[in-house]
């Protein structure tokens, strides 16, 4: 604010002053910003007056107290155009002011520059460099440097201006400050390389002044690097003069004169390649050589770097430039290459690489140590240094063995990483990159052996970080650089596949890299490590790299050219590389531990071999490329080298790996059903079998891997062949080989997705096939397979696998069965079973015994007993599953009469009663199904089941009232009906809570499940308690609706229970009969069997005994089907019987007689059979009902009555009372129509015999019939 007032000047000079001593205090002015600015502006405030006082007074106010920068303060272009008119001011204080405030803008602001070219400020600073003060001087030519570095218009402003003229003037006359900021801006301003201007500067070299030449020197060198070339070396011209004069200045007795010329024409000479080869002279290079022995080291490096140039090799002239190096030339350079300065160091370096190029030089330089210092710098240098130790090393590995060049293995190592690692800022199409790649390669090609004690190779492999910089190369570099590259990598591809694939896919660009250099060069090596490179990118990442060839268009091509690797001749083309070999799988472990493989021992490696390797990684992953494979003639060449094989035509083979290899791609082509189809399919049957009988097993191993392939498509007629080709011999020789006895050809099934055990799939597709199950192929094979079931040592796995195929032969085919049981299949598998396997393997063997035995025929053998006993044994001791198989089996034993009561079988018992609690409905199924056969018909195995630990009549109760299936439920009735038929069973209380889900199975839908309810609900019946407790439920309706159909055995149980809930209840007889039970019974008779014709009589026995269903109408329906019954041949007495019983339950009845239809011939005839019967008690029946027909008077005249007479009298005389009384009855129904007949039959005699007797009722019924 004090600054303000107009009317007091004095206040604001004291502050000014004031002012300008806190921003010129050192101490001070460091911590307020923009001090020297604001310095300045105030300098200016007291050299102004008037209006432009004010105007800078407004500045500096905006400026410390608004927080703007100078250029806004001033007012931008405005303050551009004040500070410019007090250039042209007398006083030189007021002109340092208003240069130093541009300065401040020029380096603060750039629009500030074109303001100040735009307001005309360039020719009055121009002006300033020569009649200004030295101050004002300085601060215009930095100004002026200043615009001309911000653009070419500004440039060339300041160039038109005259400035040039300007600053060789102050570069003569002025102090050092004005000295370097004039050489600064000349070396900006100057684009040409004009006489004018190097006779100016040649005249500053030579001249009195200025006194340091430094100066003059750089802007020289400056304005000779942009001369043509004719002008630098053709002798005459302006340029060339200006260099020899740099030249002849090397020769100055001013050593910091000599360092700058050196230095000048050191980076003349690099800048400028082009004039080397002219200048490479001895008036050039003598100079320079002899400043090597200089005491100055600055000398010596500059010269060393100026020779380092001129030696250098170029495009079109790689050997040494310089044979005019006399001997012991180098050895300054190599003392400077040893020094400890690095720079140096580097700089000597570099002329050596270039010199190294001579034999004699190179020889000198070994003797003289020069190693040490190529490591020194490959250990510290810089990357221009490293790639100069590069090329020095390689021009000496070159002339000279590794052995003489690196003698220690921490030299080598250290050599071969250094290189690789200066190769990330190399430019790949450099020559310092080819040379870096030489060495490289000249390295990994030495191996361990008598000249050299350590692999330089294996420095690479012990640091997989070196692998970055060379895959970098490979993905970056030209064609020649990608083959140097695949040359080193492939070498490296054996120890260290997994880091190089990672490194490789990581940048994609490198798979289709190798990819094109494998098609397009023309180099086997390359081709071969190419491929080998890919293998160890596809292996671990398949994906990717598949996805890479394709984004790159190369997969298909790329197949071609393998396929046609595969058909070359492999003869003589054999290849040094290194590589992880597929030979490697066979020989030791391939399993990865973390990031490491377990490395095979180096193999030689054939072109053919790899590329099958390739082709069958990409085709196991890639489906489209097996199709690609077949249309480039893939499938021809394997077939040509397997058929070779076969011939016994081996010469071609060196390498014994490609067999093996190209069925491993056959086997992975195969699983392509496009092409099993194709022709060339089916002749590849007859060289896998003949590999199958090779004694190698790698061989008969993925010969069998391409059969299971080719047979997995169901190919009727390839399977066929592969049955008939005589391969099985070959493929069982597989079977049972552990997994841990042969790791590396697992893992490498699981590598191209192959199956484990091809052996198996093989023979399992096959016996898939209906006429190879049942044809010669089966015949051969059974007894091979039971062979197996015998214990070999050294392959312990083949009795489980033979079990399964027996088991896949068998089922279905009584045939097999029986040439497997005449092959010792049963004894073998008993034995097998004795030596207690493991758990699957007793339940496979258990379910093969199933299989067999339900075969009748094979229940004769001899085996079969002791088969039982094993199988016992494993009811007993087995596993749940082998328990179940067990069962099954002993189900089908239990069909043998013998077996199912042999002793042993007992022992069978317990453990199936104990099957009926498991919690799956298929062992509580087997349990129950062996249960009722083994206790059919068997007492005594009822008892011992009804006696076994926890009653098994309980876990048959909650499997019929559990959820179960009904054909569990069926089972469980079956068996409930053997246990019911045991006495001490049905007073069980756990029998009466059997009856209501025996009546809900009765209920259900199917007939099966029916008829075992039925017939477990009958047996139940047995024990009056229980009849008693079923009374209370109505079931005679059910029972009566089931009387009907075929099923016979369900009548005849529906039958007998009706009949035992019948007796003595008539109700229940009643209802019965109102459910039609009498009518259902009619309609069964006509074509019902014997033992059912007998149940019903017995139900019309027990319903007649009521006598109001006698007297029913129902019951006069009865009688003429029992008297039709009553014919039927081979009607067993107790139906006879029941039959009798019933007709005189109901005949005795006046009101049925008088109903009855039948003639007297219909019934007579029968009856009179049944009177000579040998059961008294149907004599007695037979009897009482011809008396109650005799009643009828036409059965009394009827002339069949006559044949009756005869009987009865002997029956009269039988002396049984009952008998006699019924018979005597029935005489005297007859007597009165056949007297004659009676007398003539003796009738008079045993009648008086009767009358004889004590009794006195036969007498009266006597004096009834004796006239």
């Amino acid at each position: 604010m004090l600054l303000k007032p107009r009317d007091n000047k004095l206040v604001q000079e004291r502050l000014l002053e004031a002012l300008a001593s806190l921003y010129g205090n050192p101490d001070l002015s460091c911590v307020i910003n923009q001090a020297e600015a604001k310095k300045v502006l105030i300098g200016l405030i007291t050299m102004a007056t008037g209006d432009a006082q004010e105007y800078l007074i407004l500045s500096l106010i905006r400026l410390c107290t608004e927080g703007e920068s100078v250029w806004e303060a001033l007012g931008k272009r405005e303050g551009i155009q004040i500070l410019i008119s007090c250039l042209g001011l007398s006083s030189e204080q007021h002109q340092e002011y208003a240069v130093a405030m541009l300065a401040i803008l020029t380096e603060q602001v750039d629009d500030s520059k074109w303001a100040i070219t735009a307001a005309g400020g360039i020719p009055p600073l121009v002006q300033l460099i020569e009649v200004g003060s030295q101050k004002a001087s300085e601060d215009a030519t930095y100004i002026l440097w200043n615009l001309g570095c911000h653009s070419e218009e500004i440039r060339a402003c300041v160039e038109s201006s005259g400035a040039i003229p300007a600053f060789l003037w102050l570069l003569r006359n002025g102090g050092p400050k004005g000295q370097e900021a004039a050489a600064k801006a000349l070396t900006k301003l100057i684009r040409t390389a004009d006489s004018a201007t190097i006779n100016q500067l040649l005249a500053l070299l030579f001249g009195d002044t200025p006194s340091s030449k430094a100066h003059v020197i750089k802007i020289l060198g400056h304005v000779l690097s942009t001369a043509s070339h004719s002008d630098l070396v053709h002798k005459g011209a302006f340029a060339n003069a200006g260099l020899r004069s740099l030249v002849q200045v090397l020769n100055s007795s001013n050593e910091k004169t000599q360092e700058y010329a050196a230095s000048v024409l050191a980076d003349l000479f690099c800048n400028r390649q082009d004039i080397c080869d002219s200048l490479a002279t001895d008036e050039v290079i003598n100079p320079c050589m002899k400043l090597l022995t200089s005491k100055t080291q600055g000398i010596v490096t500059q010269s060393a770097r100026a020779l380092g140039a001129l030696s250098r090799p170029t495009k079109t002239k790689t050997t040494n430039k310089m044979p005019y190096i006399a001997e012991g030339g180098v050895q300054p350079l190599i003392k400077l290459a040893k020094t400890a300065s690095i720079d140096s160091a580097e700089t000597a370096m570099a002329a050596l690489a270039n010199l190294l190029s001579d034999p004699q030089v190179a020889a000198e330089a070994l003797a003289e140590d020069v190693v040490s210092a190529i490591i020194k710098v490959l250990r510290e240098g810089s990357l221009e240094g490293k790639k100069s130790a590069s090329r020095a090393l390689y021009q000496l590995l070159k002339h000279f063995p590794l052995s003489d060049v690196l003698t220690g293995s921490a030299q080598c190592r250290f050599a071969i990483l250094a290189v690789v690692d200066s190769l990330n800022a190399m430019d790949m199409y450099s020559n310092d990159a080819a040379d870096a790649l030489e060495v490289v390669a000249l390295l990994s090609r030495t191996k361990q052996g008598r000249h050299s004690n350590y692999p330089a190779c294996s420095a690479l492999s012990e640091v997989p970080s070196s692998l970055g910089p060379l895959v970098h190369c490979l993905c970056e570099g030209p064609p020649s650089v990608q083959d140097k590259v695949i040359e080193i990598l492939s070498r490296l591809s054996k120890d260290q596949p997994v880091v190089l694939g990672d490194l490789l896919v990581s940048n994609s660009r490198s798979i289709g890299v190798l990819a094109s250099r494998i098609m397009k060069s023309s180099s086997l090596e390359v081709r071969v490590g190419g491929t080998a490179l890919l293998i160890c990118a596809a292996k671990e990442h398949k994906l990717q790299s598949t996805d890479a060839l394709e984004a790159s268009g190369y997969m298909k091509p790329l197949t071609y050219t393998l396929v046609d690797m595969i058909k070359q001749d492999p003869t003589g083309s054999s290849l040094e590389i290194e590589i992880r070999t597929p030979r490697g799988y066979r020989d030791r472990s391939a399993f990865r531990n973390g990031d490491e493989f377990d490395v095979p021992d180096p193999a030689t490696v054939l072109g053919g071999t790899v590329a099958l390797w390739l082709l069958s990684i990409f085709s196991s992953f890639h489906p489209k490329n097996k199709i690609t494979v077949m249309e480039a003639g893939g499938l021809e060449a394997l077939y040509d080298k397997l058929a070779r094989h076969t011939t016994n035509d081996r010469a071609e083979f060196e390498d014994t790996e490609e067999i093996w290899i190209s069925t491993v791609l056959a086997a992975v082509l195969f699983q392509d059903a496009n092409v099993v189809s194709s022709p060339m399919a089916m002749r590849f049957v007859n060289p896998l079998a003949v590999l199958l009988k090779s004694d190698e097993m790698i061989d008969r191993f993925f010969a069998a891997q391409a059969m299971a392939s080719l047979v997995c498509h169901g190919n009727k007629g390839i399977n066929l062949a592969i049955a008939n080709s005589g391969a099985v011999a070959g493929i069982i020789t597989l079977i049972g080989h552990l997994e841990s006895d042969m790791p590396n050809l697992v893992a490498l099934s699981e590598e191209f997705s192959l199956v484990r055990n091809p052996d198996e799939v093989v023979l399992e597709n096959l016996f898939q096939i209906d006429d190879v199950r049942e044809g010669s192929f089966a015949r051969k094979t059974v007894p091979l397979l039971v062979d197996l079931l015998k214990p070999i040592p050294d392959r312990p796995g083949a009795p489980p696998v033979a079990i399964r195929l027996l088991t896949q032969i068998a089922d279905g085919n009584d045939t097999n069965k029986l040439l497997m049981a005449e092959a010792g299949a049963l004894d073998a598998l008993t034995k097998y079973l004795s030596l207690s396997p493991q758990d699957l393997t007793e339940a496979t063997i258990s379910e093969l015994l199933r299989i067999l035995f339900s075969n009748p025929d094979l229940l004769r053998y001899e085996a079969a007993i002791s088969c039982m006993n094993q199988l016992i044994a494993v009811l007993h001791l087995g596993s749940r599953s082998a328990r179940l198989s067990a069962a099954r089996a002993l189900t089908e034993l239990f069909d043998a009469d013998n077996i199912r009561d042999s002793e042993s079988s007992m022992q069978a018992i317990q453990p199936l009663a104990d099957m009926l609690d498991a919690t799956l409905e298929c062992e509580q199924e087997a349990a129950l199904s062996a249960l009722v056969k083994l206790t059919s018909d068997s007492d005594s195995k009822v008892a011992m089941l009804a006696e076994v630990e926890g009653n098994p009549l309980h876990s048959l109760r909650k499997i019929l009232s559990s959820a179960a299936s009904l054909e569990l439920k069926t089972d469980a009735a079956e068996l409930c009906c053997a246990l019911f038929g045991n006495p001490r069973v049905r007073e069980m209380p756990i029998a009466s809570k059997c009856i209501e889900p025996l009546i809900l199975l009765m209920q259900s839908d199917k007939e099966t499940a029916v008829e075992s309810g039925v017939c477990a609900f009958e047996r139940l019946l047995d024990d009056e308690q229980q009849v008693e407790i079923i009374s209370d439920h109505d079931f005679v309706g059910m029972l009566v609706s089931l009387v009907s159909g075929s099923n016979h055995r369900l009548i005849e149980a529906s039958i007998s229970a009706l009949i035992k809930l019948g007796k003595d209840r008539t109700p229940r007889k009643l209802d019965m009969v109102n459910a039609g039970i009498i009518d259902k019974c009619l309609e069964l008779l006509p074509t019902a069997p014997n033992s059912v014709c007998a149940l019903i009589a017995e139900l019309f026995r027990i319903l007649t005994n009521s006598s109001a269903i006698s007297k029913s109408s129902s019951a006069a329906k009865i009688v003429e089907p029992l008297f039709m019954v009553l014919l039927k041949t081979d009607f067993g007495m107790w139906g006879q019987h029941s039959a009798l019983q019933a007709l005189v339950n109901i005949l005795e009845k006046p009101q049925s007689l008088s109903t009855l239809k039948v003639t007297p011939s219909q019934v007579i005839e029968p009856l009179i059979s049944f009177l000579e019967s040998p059961s008294q008690a149907i004599q007695q029946l037979g009897t009482e009902l011809l008396s109650h027909l005799l009643a009828q008077e036409h059965f009394k005249q009827d002339i069949t009555t006559k044949s009756a007479v005869v009987p009865l009298v002997q029956l009269a005389g039988i002396g049984i009372l009952n008998l006699q009384q019924t018979a005597i009855k029935a005489l005297e129904n007859i007597s009165l129509s056949w007297p004659k007949a009676v007398s003539d039959a003796g009738g008079i005699f045993e009648l008086s015999k009767v009358i004889i007797q004590d009794d006195p009722l036969p007498l009266r019924l006597c004096g009834n019939l004796l006239p």
